[in-house]
């Protein structure tokens, strides 16, 4: 009978330990998705009440921040979260965490000294997150790879480029980080002319459009540009360009559209193009 009764409270601390794992488990999954959602909500409510801020950046702006630090934040309490169960569930099951706890610091320290790049990874990540260099969605130029930023932890930052390609770039590896979209971002439309073209007819047509373009509505560009005039005299060219500073992320769109309407006003108003020219067997010929 006594065999039976050991039995039973055998099988019954299994089951107890079985029913708590399964129930530590259950809570783990609705805690951690809890503690996404409230953090989700808490960041959509700090973006709808975002006031423009005095020094000039946009909303757009700083709701990228706000997607950035809502991205780590979740990432960084999920990982307490997990931190925090792993232990109690190793309780659960009875193992000693004291020499766990021993074991983790020494194993720590060992992997500290093998895993410097992994260490400089965190610390320049946390550097870039302090400093504001960039956030999720910013175009940023690094080690001559450019791309949208479309993930950033304290570890690593992951680029798409305009082909798509996902570029993942160790924190460590980023020295100097070119902005594309940061406050404010501009085009420069240089073209060509050529010698027998009024150069003061297309200056001036250059800064009608401009000035039509920056008049329109949701046109992208926060200041009236101009056109600055001769840049220089080339082989079989009078270059000249305009400088247009616009929202950020705008610039490519709003040179698109100036360089397709330029030419339509260029063509009626008979101002030409250069084309290229070479030599082939002493021959002057245009291509």
């Amino acid at each position: 009978m006594s065999q039976v009764v050991s039995f039973m409270t055998t099988i019954f601390k299994e089951f107890k330990v079985l029913f708590l794992v399964l129930l530590f488990c259950v809570v783990w999954f609705l805690l951690d998705k809890f503690a996404r959602y409230m953090i989700k909500r808490l960041f959509r409510i700090a973006t709808e009440n975002i006031p423009t801020d005095e020094e000039g950046s946009t909303k757009e702006t700083l709701i990228q921040r706000l997607v950035t630090l809502r991205q780590l934040a979740i990432e960084l309490v999920r990982a307490l979260i997990a931190v925090f169960f792993i232990f109690y569930l190793l309780k659960i099951l009875g193992f000693n965490l004291g020499p766990v706890l021993a074991g983790v610091g020494v194993v720590g320290l060992g992997v500290s000294f093998a895993a410097q790049n992994l260490i400089r990874d965190y610390i320049n990540g946390i550097i870039i997150l302090t400093e504001n260099q960039y956030n999720i969605g910013d175009v940023i130029e690094v080690n001559d790879l450019v791309g949208t930023v479309e993930k950033f932890n304290l570890r690593a930052t992951r680029l798409r480029d305009f082909t798509g390609s996902l570029i993942i770039i160790p924190n460590s590896l980023i020295q100097t980080v070119l902005n594309k979209t940061k406050l404010w971002s501009a085009t420069i439309v240089k073209i060509g002319i050529t010698y027998d073209s009024d150069y003061q007819k297309a200056v001036s047509l250059m800064s009608e459009l401009a000035k039509t373009m920056f008049n329109e509505p949701d046109s992208g560009i926060i200041e009236l540009p101009k056109a600055q005039g001769i840049l220089e005299f080339s082989a079989n060219s009078v270059d000249l360009r305009v400088f247009i500073k616009t929202i950020p992320g705008r610039q490519w769109e709003v040179s698109w559209a100036y360089r397709a309407r330029l030419k339509d006003m260029f063509d009626k108003e008979g101002v030409k193009f250069a084309t290229p020219r070479m030599i082939v067997q002493g021959v002057d010929s245009q291509n």
